[in-house]
């Protein structure tokens, strides 16, 4: 008797499995990585403006996000870059992403 093997779950299987180990490694190789906010914009944020960046993500969420409370994100100041730590920033951003309105206009 043939056993009947269903052809798209096990494609769905390996395609999440793949997944899976890609996004390890990424962050993974992310460790101990700092960026600036362009390089933070154009890797989590779609190439949005720095000024969008800043008012809809960066300055939205601070509370969440600032490093002295336990965030990724140390805010240079007046004149200074900012601080943003890769692995931890995008972690945030993938579980935050449906919070942040990608449509906002400034």
């Amino acid at each position: 008797m043939p056993t009947l093997i269903n052809e798209n779950a096990i494609a769905e299987l390996v395609k999440q499995q793949v997944n899976k180990l890609t996004d390890e490694r990424l962050l993974t190789k992310l460790d101990g990585i700092t960026w600036s906010t362009d390089q933070f914009r154009k890797a989590c944020c779609g190439g949005k403006d720095s000024g969008w960046v800043t008012t809809f993500v960066l300055d939205k969420f601070l509370n969440e996000i600032d490093y002295y409370r336990g965030g990724w994100l140390i805010r240079g100041g007046r004149g200074k870059a900012n601080i943003i730590f890769a692995k931890t920033a995008c972690e945030w951003m993938e579980k935050n992403r449906n919070r942040i309105d990608w449509e906002a206009k400034l």
